[in-house]
């Protein structure tokens, strides 16, 4: 009798673990994987699971271990972030996009994007000019040659902003004859304001050409 229990253990113990493997096959599969060993279920971890469980978000929306590990803002999304008053000038008005050079700013230093949003604003017609200049020297150089030296100051995130005065200059928006600029040194991104009225120019950029900090030019922590 005893030999007869001793042979029996462990086929009971074989069918118990072959029932566990195969109820935790069907439970996987219920759930759209694909059985490939017997702790597939248990260390399979969902790409959503990875993102929620990340310390940082990046502007792109993508989830990271580290800032280090988030792309450079880039294109029109990246703009978006960038400037965090562009989506409310958008709102206020029509804005129009254009490009030049590649596509994405990632593979080239050439490449440029503009966006410029018209509103009205405070009685006057105003638009907001939003561009990535690849190099930031080109929007400097833009800038500079509209006959004004930058301002040049300390940020609070250690950067040194270059902001333009308002200047009376000819442009392509008829009476909105002033211009004002501000940009971040080491950065390719600019934004320019453009009034009738040196004052409107220069409200209007405070009021939507604010530069991210970039201590979160990347993401910020979730």
């Amino acid at each position: 009798m005893q030999r007869r229990r001793d042979r029996i253990t462990p086929v009971l113990f074989a069918i118990t673990v072959m029932l566990a493997l195969a109820v935790a096959g069907i439970i996987h599969l219920a759930h759209g994987g694909e059985v490939i060993g017997p702790f597939a279920v248990a260390d399979q971890v969902s790409s959503t699971t990875e993102r929620t469980n990340t310390p940082y978000v990046c502007w792109d929306g993508n989830g990271a271990g580290s800032l280090t590990r988030c792309p450079d803002p880039r294109g029109e999304d990246g703009m978006q972030w960038v400037f965090p008053g562009h989506d409310d000038a958008a709102r206020r008005g029509g804005c129009s996009r254009s490009e030049t050079g590649a596509r994405d700013p990632s593979t080239s230093s050439g490449q440029r994007l503009f966006v410029e949003c018209s509103m009205s604003w405070r009685g006057h017609q105003v638009y907001l000019h939003y561009a990535y200049w690849g190099e930031w020297q080109t929007g400097r150089k833009k800038y500079d040659a509209a006959g004004s030296a930058p301002r040049i100051e300390q940020r609070p995130d250690g950067a040194m902003s270059l902001s333009w005065r308002p200047r009376r200059l000819p442009t392509p928006h008829g009476e909105a004859t002033w211009v004002t600029a501000q940009m971040v040194e080491g950065h390719g991104w600019s934004v320019a304001a453009y009034a009738g009225d040196a004052e409107i120019a220069r409200a209007a950029l405070e009021e939507f050409g604010e530069i991210r900090d970039l201590r979160e030019w990347r993401g910020r922590p979730r």
